[in-house]
């Protein structure tokens, strides 16, 4: 019985670390698009994203792709995972998304801000607090509409149980075919 309990958590861990994964993942990818739609910042073009576990303490790495040229900019899962344990105590007695919203906020100020530091303070000459209060801006307009806009709600699709989620899916599909 206790090799099948750990097979079991073992399991289950490796779920929990493919839904967060997936959460990421969605999060960039639509931030990435947002943050394009903004006038306040110029994100790079013909680069690739990623996430990689690193122990190094630099949230951000950056490289070139061997094969394409690409600039690659890499993000540390390691510690964007241990900020969402430091909260995770927090998520669990709050009875409302406050605490995760504040994660997502965090998880997104960490991705956007390089750009908009590259932009605003290299390409517009502005100052660093410019480039922080461009950060906030992005990123609250962005946790606003992942609220509130009905096209965006598969982003969180990984929170969800496994059994609703297969209802929210097939209702995220038939939207998106009617486009």
């Amino acid at each position: 019985m206790g090799i099948l309990n750990k097979k079991e958590e073992k399991e289950e861990r490796q779920k929990a670390a493919e839904r967060f994964y997936a959460l990421l993942k969605a999060l960039m990818d639509e931030l990435f698009d947002h943050a394009q739609k903004s006038r306040h910042v110029k994100m790079p073009r013909n680069v690739s994203f990623g996430l990689v576990y690193d122990q190094r303490d630099a949230v951000l790495l950056t490289g070139v792709e061997k094969d394409t040229g690409k600039k690659m900019y890499l993000y540390n899962v390691r510690i964007i995972g241990k900020t969402f344990e430091d909260k995770r105590q927090q998520m669990i007695e709050d009875n409302t998304t406050a605490t995760l919203f504040s994660w997502i906020a965090d998880v997104c100020s960490i991705y956007i801000s390089p750009f908009v530091y590259e932009y605003v303070v290299n390409v517009q000459h502005r100052g660093e607090g410019t480039a922080e209060r461009t950060t906030r801006q992005i990123v609250r307009s962005f946790l606003d509409r992942l609220a509130n806009d009905p096209e965006l709600k598969h982003v969180l699709d990984p929170l969800r149980e496994p059994s609703s989620n297969s209802t929210t899916t097939t209702t995220t599909t038939t939207t998106t075919d009617q486009k």
